[in-house]
C-alpha cells in the first residue's frame, strides 16, 4: 500500500492500539466457550496480519532509511513520531523510538550538526535506559554500557558549550547529568565508581560559571534528580554495609528532605512517596538512625494504602516498601522482632492479597515494576506463602500463564513416558541410584516435573514490557533483553528456597542439550540431578510454543508432525536424544496429538474465561498442584472446575502455549528474524516460550 510518511506512522500507531487492546481480551461469564476460543483465535490472526503491515512501514520509512538522504521534512516527521512513541515510562513504543533515534543520531553525525548530535545522543541514550533491564541484586545490567557510550560521548561536548545554542547547552546539562546512568552499582567498587562519575557530573550541575550563563535553566530540579538517583545506592547497603557509601547517600537523603515539598506537578515521577523512607534508611546504613524508625515509616506507608486502590503510587506503596520491610525487619533484635511481628506480618498478608486481586489491566505494568521486589518478600521457611506468591506473579500474566500450564503439563508427561519406557536414562536424576529407585519415585519425579515446567517462565515478570506489547518483531536490543529471563527467575526461585529444582529448571531451560547453544552462555554446565526434568522442559517447551493453534499471532501453528521432525533432526545438539527417542513410539505421538487440541482449549479457556471468582479457584489450583502427592495418589490433571482425574500411563498430557516460538524457530535458533518476532493474544515475545 503506497502512502506518505506521515501517513504510515499514524496508522503504525493505530495499529499498535489495536493489537494491544485484542491481545488482552477479557469476556463476561456467560459467553459460550467456543466464541471465547473463536474470538482469541480470529483476534490472533489479526495481530498476525497488523504485525506484517507494521513491518512493512517501519521497514520503509525508519529501519532501511538512508540517513544521508533525510530532507528536513522527513527529520521533523521522524521526531514527531518518535516524540509520541515515547513519554519516559509512560511510552506507546520505546524500542521503535529508541530506532527512530537511531536514524536521526546518523542524520546529524552525515551533516556534522552538532545541536542535532546532542539532542540525539540524549535521546537515544535515555530511551535506551527505559528499554533497560537491571537489578542490583543479580549483577544484571543488560544495556548499561551502551547507555553509557550515548550520554558520555554528548558530554565530551561541553568544551564549546559557550558556543552552542540554549536549547542544546539544555540537553548538554542533562547527558552530562545522565552519565551516571547505565553504571552498576552493586559492589563496593561498582558503588565507586558511580559516585565518582556522580562527582564529576555534579561539579558541572552545581557550577556557579554555567548557572551565571543560563540562570533561567532548573539547575534546582536537576541537583535533586541527581541526589534522588543517588540514593539506588541504598540496594547496595542492604545487602552490605559500606560507611563511605552510606555517607554520600546521607548527604542525598538530607539534601531531598529539605527540598521534599517543592516538587510537585510536572515533578511528581520524582517519586516524593518514598522521601520518609529515604531518609531513615539513609539514617539507620550511616550509624546515625535506629533500624526501628526505618520498620515504622515502613509499616505506615506500605499499610495506608487501601486494598482497592491501585493507582501508580499505591501499587509501589504496597508492594515495593513492603519489599522493603521484609528486608529490615529481619535486622531487628529478638525484642524488636517481637514488638513489630504481627503488624509486619499484616503487611506482608495484605501486600500478597494486594497482588492475588491486582486488576488484569494493570498487570503488565505491575508485575515488571513491582513483583521482582515484592518476590523479596517470602521466607523460603514459608512454603504456603512462598507458593502463594509465585503462583500471584505467575497468573497476573495471562499468556505466560497459559504457556506454563500447559508446559507444566508436558513436561510431566514426557518424564512419566521416559520413566515407564526407559527409566535407566535417568539415574542420578535427585539422587537416584538405579532404574528401580526411578520407578519407585515416579510420582514424586513426575510431580517434581510440573513444577519446573509451570514456573520456567517466571523471570519473564521483569521483561513484560517486552511480551504481548508490540504489533511488530523485537529489536535485538529487546531480545536481548527477553534473554535474561532465565537467569531472573531462577534468582526468584532461589530465593523461594526452590534452589535445588525449580531455580536450575528456569535457568537452564533455553539451553542446548550438548551445552554448546541457547541462553544463557555464561552458566557451568546444568547440574546432573535435575538434568533429567530440564531435557524433558526443553523439549515441553519448544512442542508448546510451536503447536499453539488458537494465540499465537505470528504464523499459523506447526503440523505436529512436522515439528517433531526438527525434534529429530536437532538430537543430540539442542534436544536430549533420550527424551526424542519417546516419539519413535506411533501410539504415544498419536495420543499426544489427539490430546493437545483439548488440553489447550481447556487451558485457554480456564485462564481467559476466568472472572475474578474463578482466579482464586485458579491459584487454589496452582497451590494443590505444586505439592509433592501422596504414595499411591497417581498423576492427576485438574479440570477447569478443580476435579482430579487420573490419568494411565499410556495416556499423553498434551499441552499449550501462550509462550512461543518464533516461525521456524526449531529449526532456526540463531535466525534474527526468527528470535525477533513478536506475538500477541495467547503469546510471548521469547524466542520459545
Amino acid at each position: 500500500m503506497e502512502c506518505t510518511q506521515a501517513e504510515a506512522f499514524e496508522q503504525y500507531i493505530r495499529d499498535l492500539r489495536v493489537v494491544r487492546s485484542i491481545s488482552r481480551p477479557s469476556f463476561p461469564e456467560g459467553k459460550a466457550p467456543a466464541a471465547v476460543l473463536d474470538e482469541i483465535q480470529t483476534n490472533a490472526l489479526r495481530c498476525n496480519a497488523l504485525m506484517r503491515q507494521n513491518e512493512a512501514l517501519l521497514a520503509q520509512f525508519v529501519y532501511d532509511r538512508d540517513p544521508a538522504s533525510l530532507t528536513e521534512t522527513d527529520i521533523q516527521g521522524l521526531s514527531a513520531f518518535a516524540g509520541r512513541l515515547f513519554n519516559y515510562a509512560n511510552s506507546e513504543d520505546m524500542g521503535v523510538a529508541f530506532k527512530v533515534h537511531q536514524l536521526l543520531l546518523a542524520a546529524a553525525r552525515s551533516r556534522e550538526d552538532v545541536p542535532m548530535i546532542v539532542r540525539e545522543l540524549y535521546y537515544t541514550g535515555i530511551t535506551l535506559h527505559y528499554m533497560n533491564v537491571r537489578d542490583e541484586g543479580t549483577g544484571i545490567n543488560l544495556l548499561g554500557d551502551a547507555i553509557q557510550v550515548y550520554f558520555t560521548e554528548a558530554a565530551e561536548s561541553m568544551s564549546r558549550y559557550e558556543q552552542l545554542d540554549r536549547n542544546t547547552r539544555q540537553y548538554l546539562i542533562r547527558c552530562v547529568g545522565n552519565t551516571r546512568l547505565g553504571m552498576s552499582r552493586g559492589t563496593h567498587a561498582e558503588s565507586c565508581r558511580y559516585l565518582e562519575r556522580f562527582r564529576r557530573a555534579m561539579e558541572v550541575i552545581q557550577s556557579a560559571h554555567y548557572h551565571a550563563l543560563d540562570p533561567e535553566f532548573p539547575w534546582e530540579s536537576y541537583i535533586y534528580s541527581m541526589h534522588m538517583d543517588r540514593m539506588t545506592l541504598l540496594t547496595h547497603l542492604r545487602q552490605e554495609e559500606d560507611p563511605e557509601v552510606a555517607r554520600q547517600v546521607l548527604e542525598s537523603a538530607e539534601y531531598i528532605w529539605t527540598h521534599k515539598k517543592k516538587h510537585k506537578g510536572p515533578d511528581a515521577r520524582l517519586q516524593n512517596w518514598r522521601v520518609p523512607y529515604f531518609y531513615a534508611a539513609a539514617r539507620y546504613h550511616a550509624g546515625v538512625g535506629s533500624l526501628e524508625d526505618v520498620v515504622k515509616i515502613l509499616l505506615e506507608s506500605a499499610g495506608s494504602v487501601a486494598q482497592d486502590d491501585y493507582s501508580a503510587e499505591a501499587i509501589n506503596r504496597k508492594l515495593v516498601l513492603a519489599a522493603y520491610l521484609s528486608v529490615y525487619a529481619e535486622r531487628l533484635d529478638e525484642a524488636g522482632a517481637q514488638r513489630y511481628r504481627a503488624t509486619v506480618e499484616q503487611v506482608r498478608r495484605s501486600a500478597d492479597q494486594y497482588l492475588e486481586q491486582m486488576p488484569a489491566s494493570q498487570y503488565p505494568r505491575v508485575v515488571s515494576s513491582a513483583a521482582w521486589e515484592l518476590s523479596k518478600i517470602s521466607s523460603s521457611s514459608d512454603e504456603t506463602a512462598n507458593r502463594r506468591m509465585l503462583g500471584s506473579i505467575l497468573a497476573g500474566h495471562k499468556p505466560t500463564y497459559v504457556h506454563s500450564l500447559m508446559v507444566a503439563e508436558l513436561t510431566r508427561a514426557l518424564l512419566h513416558r521416559q520413566i515407564e519406557t526407559r527409566p535407566e536414562t535417568l539415574v542420578g536424576l535427585l539422587g537416584c541410584r538405579s532404574a528401580a529407585e526411578v520407578q519407585a519415585r515416579r510420582e514424586e519425579f513426575c510431580q517434581t516435573a510440573y513444577e519446573c515446567g509451570l514456573y520456567h517462565d517466571l523471570g519473564k515478570c521483569a521483561v513484560l514490557m517486552y511480551i504481548d506489547n508490540n504489533a511488530r518483531r523485537l529489536l535485538d536490543e529487546e531480545f536481548f533483553c527477553i534473554q535474561s529471563h532465565p537467569r531472573t527467575g531462577a534468582a526468584i526461585l532461589n530465593r523461594m528456597g526452590c534452589g535445588r529444582t525449580l531455580a536450575p529448571a528456569a535457568l537452564y531451560h533455553h539451553c542446548y542439550y550438548n551445552g554448546k547453544g541457547g541462553y544463557p552462555n555464561d552458566v557451568p554446565s546444568c547440574p546432573p540431578e535435575i538434568k533429567g526434568i530440564v531435557d524433558a522442559l526443553s523439549v515441553a517447551d519448544s512442542l508448546d510454543a510451536a503447536t499453539d493453534n488458537i494465540g499465537r499471532c505470528y504464523n499459523l501453528a506447526k503440523p505436529f508432525r512436522a515439528l517433531l521432525e526438527e525434534l529429530r533432526a536437532q538430537s543430540g545438539t539442542r534436544y536430549a536424544p533420550n527424551v526424542v527417542a519417546l516419539f519413535e513410539d506411533e501410539r504415544f505421538c498419536q495420543q499426544l496429538a489427539e490430546n493437545m487440541d483439548a488440553e489447550r482449549k481447556r487451558v485457554y479457556l480456564q485462564v481467559y474465561h476466568a472472572g475474578s471468582e474463578e482466579k482464586q479457584t485458579t491459584l487454589s489450583i496452582i497451590a494443590s498442584q505444586c505439592h509433592l502427592p501422596k504414595k499411591g495418589a497417581g498423576i492427576r490433571q485438574r479440570d477447569r472446575e478443580g476435579r482430579s482425574s487420573c490419568l494411565s500411563q499410556d495416556e499423553a498430557f498434551p499441552v499449550h502455549p501462550a509462550g512461543a516460538v518464533q516461525p521456524g524457530y526449531l529449526a532456526t535458533s540463531s535466525s534474527s528474524s526468527a528470535r525477533r518476532t513478536c506475538s500477541a493474544v495467547g503469546g510471548t515475545a521469547s524466542g520459545r516460550g
